[in-house]
């Protein structure tokens, strides 16, 4: 069996080379400045972090939600009736906090997933900051960062 090899002429090389440059340059800039919508060019920022075990902070959110019940609960972020998981709940929370409209979304799903459930009247975004101290939790701050009435 003979083996034929060809070469790239040089037009293809340097095409070639071109995309390989904007791709190492996409992979540069967005790991600088990219969030990560930019996903897969851009940091998975939820993995790319450590907390300082002295004066490091871990800051984490969920939903709440008052009910037609008059009940106040905790919503499962992995099944808020959105299709989105909870990675992509957290990812979206800067914009959820911009645009609080946004979370009617998540009430619609709620209602379709769950008809028989007292539907939601108020949602809100809780944030939850953790002061550390030799890696023990010395301080809890929790905040309200916006509430959103169902409509």
């Amino acid at each position: 069996m003979h083996l034929v090899v060809s070469r790239l002429g040089s037009r293809a090389r340097l095409w070639r080379s071109l995309v390989a440059a904007a791709m190492i340059g996409g992979l540069f800039y967005t790991s600088a400045y990219g969030s990560d919508d930019d996903f897969p060019l851009g940091p998975m920022t939820q993995f790319a972090f450590s907390v300082k075990n002295d004066g490091g902070e871990i800051h984490s959110h969920w939903l709440e939600a008052d009910t037609a019940a008059g009940e106040h609960v905790k919503l499962s972020m992995d099944a808020v009736g959105s299709g989105m998981k909870r990675a992509e709940i957290e990812g979206q929370m800067d914009r959820l906090v911009r645009d609080p409209s946004l979370l009617q979304g998540i009430a619609d799903g709620q209602r379709r997933l769950h008809p028989g459930k007292p539907r939601l009247t108020k949602i809100y975004i809780v944030k939850q900051v953790q002061t550390l101290k030799h890696g023990k939790v010395v301080k809890t701050v929790l905040q309200t960062r916006v509430t959103w009435n169902v409509r």
